[in-house]
């Protein structure tokens, strides 16, 4: 099987962060994978969360920082980290001036429901 995605489709957010969502539930309705090419604006930063997937982060652009488990991992460009299913995690960009650009790879999909969010 081939599938080839032209363009992605775009999660709706309040936060000023940007999920272009390439392979999910959302744009080709697979619930197997999801994989998403995200933009955070300077200085975002999201609650704490608790996924029901496994997921891996690829960074592109600027340095996405994330928390857990008591340590504070800094992904650049190049870099990967692997956030295992049910930890606690807070994602934010390092920067306050710089837009931060990374791949999202969820193991199932990402789906809401699949992630609650504190606060």
């Amino acid at each position: 099987m081939l599938q080839k995605v032209e363009h992605g489709s775009i999660f709706p957010r309040e936060d000023g962060k940007i999920i272009d969502e390439h392979f999910g539930v959302l744009n080709t309705q697979s619930d197997a994978f999801s994989l998403a090419h995200m933009f955070a604006p300077p200085a975002w930063r999201e609650p704490a969360q608790i996924a029901q997937f496994d997921e891996v982060v690829i960074g592109v652009k600027g340095t996405l920082l994330v928390e857990a488990e008591g340590q504070r991992i800094e992904v650049g460009a190049g870099e990967t980290c692997l956030i295992g299913k049910n930890t606690r995690v807070i994602y934010s960009n390092a920067s306050s001036d710089q837009q931060c650009e990374y791949w999202s790879f969820c193991l199932p999909a990402f789906r809401p429901e699949r992630t609650s969010m504190e606060g």
